[in-house]
């Protein structure tokens, strides 16, 4: 009986004897394996299970030493009879299941209130979704980004005798003292915020950080200002308060403070906002505090995603400006960083901390103290400095090549690409189904995050390596140029005035192109008369980025090559004037781009 219930798996990460020892218990904690029964003898067992013998005596060896076996003199092995007295439930005694059974479901739809829950927070990718050739999928990574190393670091060192006493004697509604230390002294200053361990608390991750600043803040008869899409959970946790929930619009620039009159409550995310990754100005940031300021209002900052900067310093948090003294503060550490715990902090003034702690003591949730211990050790040893840097520079060539793969496959459409997070939006038109991209994507090894209320798609980059980021997205260029090919305007039907070889000849040496890309940047090239390009633009956070290359004729079609820019490849267009909009047509006749033409002086 006891040999059917092991089955090994010689592929598996455990060895044998560890394989084997767990079938035991598992077998003897569900009564499948009686007490007082007598076990197999170790040679009949490793013969059943095609194992060496030494295997089965080393895994009887250690259920002895942890009580679930004991020996009895040439007699052999035998399951504990103090696993009964442990109160284990046996087959013989369990009750029939019916939990799937129409009058079972019957008696719980009349006990529980109903719940709702936005469609987009049950979406699920699935669960083999890192097997996929193209995993641009948002909030997930790359497993060779974890700093798995630094982390078997720091759990060898809290175990020591000493750490142990420190941590394990917390009480029960108290925060780890060296991780907030750690917060206030490294973390904090670094975004211009100073303040002292009362004004910081600790919560299980941003979702609990909301929920009891929503319970504290919010409710029946006050109002949010919020943009919306959001992350659908975060929204789903403040409408759960009661509060009126106030859709507020952005521009280029960021959240509109007109959009926010009359809300009690603002929450922002300035660095990424999630999902449509947009970055709020400097100078928005600050209209926004003056205007919080004039109204009275309090302002909830999620500040996650700024440790992942691909041009120069992120942005200065609402915080740290001048104003920002009725900002709440919150930050989670990054999932690659933090895997498995997601801990997140506030930081507001202390009564409000005060009365936050005392919520959290309601839920009985404060974050593991083993947790806070080990997340303060890797902070304080350097790892999580050494591990931001190190995945940046990884990062940074995703996002570099995302971008350009965009911009070269689909330059018609507008892209929204921060320069801290890790994910982009597409926002596609209306006679294109994002859902219906989404669905043939994946046929093709494609996934993508779709919001269907914005017809979007966010495309996530830290999960999927740089190399393989072009290829995917020229599959999904494809299926979106196919949907729009048949109503969009062709080279035959074009308006405006076909330019050829004589024309271009005349009207293209010292022109100047001015545009926006698919990443929003502005641009301007100059043609110069020898042949040679000079690119620039200028990207969200005022970055300037340059490139040159070089331009001639082929036949009637005018080419171009760049140095770095679209992956320095030749690229060749049929040209169309129409008053000072230029268009681009490929060789196929398909609408590549548009632009303004213009001239030095």
């Amino acid at each position: 009986m006891t040999e059917s219930l092991i089955v090994l798996d010689a592929q598996a990460d455990k060895s044998l004897q560890t394989q084997i020892r767990e079938k035991i218990i598992q077998g003897i904690l569900s009564g499948s394996i009686p007490a007082g029964h007598k076990m197999p003898s170790s040679r009949r067992m490793a013969e059943q299970l095609g194992v060496a013998r030494n295997t089965v005596v080393l895994a009887y060896q250690q259920l002895v030493d942890d009580g679930f076996l004991l020996t009895r003199e040439r007699s052999g092995f035998y399951v504990s009879e103090a696993v009964r007295q442990q109160g284990i439930i046996s087959h013989a005694n369990a009750l029939p299941g019916n939990a799937g059974s129409e009058s079972d479901r019957a008696f719980w739809r009349a006990h529980c209130n109903p719940v709702s829950v936005s469609r987009r927070a049950l979406r699920a990718r699935p669960a083999n979704w890192l097997q996929y050739p193209y995993p641009f999928v948002s909030n997930e990574y790359d497993p060779h980004l974890y700093p798995g190393a630094e982390w078997r670091e720091c759990t060898r060192d809290i175990y020591t005798a000493r750490e142990v006493a420190q941590w394990a004697t917390l009480g029960g509604n108290e925060d780890d003292r060296q991780l907030v230390e750690q917060i206030c002294t490294r973390l904090l200053p670094r975004r211009g915020i100073y303040v002292e361990p009362g004004q910081v608390l600790l919560a299980s991750g941003l979702q609990q950080a909301c929920y009891l600043l929503g319970q504290l803040l919010l409710g029946s008869g006050r109002s949010l200002g919020m943009v919306l899409p959001a992350c659908s959970e975060t929204e789903e946790i403040f409408r759960r308060t009661g509060v009126d929930l106030q859709a507020v619009s952005m521009d280029s620039d960021g959240p509109l403070p007109p959009d926010l009159a009359g809300s009690d409550c603002w929450f922002l995310q300035p660095n990424a906002h999630n999902p449509t990754a947009l970055t709020t100005s400097l100078q928005r940031r600050r209209e926004l505090l003056s205007a919080a300021g004039e109204q009275g209002a309090v302002i909830i900052e999620n500040d996650c995603d700024h440790e992942f900067c691909y041009h120069g310093s992120p942005l200065p948090p609402l915080k740290s400006l001048s104003g920002g003294e009725s900002v709440i503060y919150l930050y989670q550490f990054p999932k690659v960083i933090d895997p498995g715990m997601q801990l997140a902090f506030v930081v507001a003034p202390k009564p409000v901390i005060q009365r936050l702690r005392a919520l959290r003591h309601t839920l009985r949730e404060r974050v593991p103290a083993i947790n806070q211990r080990l997340l303060a050790k890797f902070v304080g040893s350097g790892h999580l400095d050494a591990a931001s840097f190190r995945i940046t520079q990884q990062l940074r060539e995703r996002w570099t090549a995302l971008g350009e793969a965009l911009m070269h496959h689909l330059p018609k459409l507008l892209v929204r690409r921060a320069s801290c997070g890790t994910a982009c939006w597409l926002e596609l038109s209306e006679r294109i189904s994002a859902e219906q991209i989404q669905k043939q994507a994946e046929q093709q090894g494609l996934l993508l995050e779709v919001v269907r209320e914005y017809n979007a798609l966010r495309i996530g980059f830290a999960a999927i390596e740089a190399d393989r980021i072009e290829t995917g997205v020229s599959i999904l260029a494809q299926l979106i140029n196919g949907e729009v090919s048949q109503s969009e305007e062709t080279l035959d039907i074009a308006g405006g005035r076909r330019l050829y070889a004589a024309d271009l000849k005349a009207e293209f040496p010292g022109a100047v192109l001015l545009g926006t890309n698919a990443l929003g940047e502005s641009y301007r090239v100059q043609l110069m008369a020898d042949g040679t390009m000079l690119g620039y633009s200028r990207n969200d956070v005022d970055v300037d980025e340059t490139d040159t290359g070089r331009w001639w004729l082929d036949g009637d079609m005018w080419v171009r090559q760049w140095r770095n820019w679209s992956y320095g490849r030749k690229a060749s267009f049929h040209v169309v004037i129409d008053g000072h909009r230029i268009k681009w047509f490929g060789e196929g006749g398909q609408l590549i781009d548009t632009g303004i033409l213009a001239r030095e002086g």
